[in-house]
């Protein structure tokens, strides 16, 4: 398996940006929520936001290139191709890589199952 974060395999049009966050389903989690939705392609994509209020440029920085690794690292665990938008909360500043992957593989789990496919309630 190509582990590799090519970069068509990143979102970056504010357009994809705008319409995940408008029609995208949510996962809320204690060190990041995930908004994804089907893309319609033969890969998933994904993009990592990360706040000035979660810690200073060298946090933000070592925050997103765990959410790179973990994502490039397991692309196979996703069910369909998705558009996927990691959004860091402050408690990741203090964590372990170990906490954040745990939380990563319970969510993929929870969309493999089918269970955060389910209408959200707006």
């Amino acid at each position: 398996m190509n582990e590799r974060l090519r970069p068509d395999e990143r979102i970056r049009r504010k357009k994809d940006f705008s319409e995940l966050f408008r029609k995208g389903r949510r996962i809320r989690g204690r060190y990041f929520h995930l908004v994804f939705m089907p893309n319609g392609l033969e890969f998933s994509r994904m993009a990592v936001v990360v706040s000035r209020k979660v810690g200073k440029a060298t946090v933000r920085n070592r925050i997103k290139r765990w959410f790179r690794e973990i994502f490039r690292r397991n692309k196979s665990l996703w069910p369909q191709p998705l558009d996927l938008i990691f959004i860091a909360q402050k408690e990741m500043a203090g964590s372990q890589r170990a906490e954040v992957e745990a939380e990563f593989f319970e969510v993929a789990r929870k969309l493999s199952s089918g269970s955060g496919f389910e209408k959200r309630s707006t």
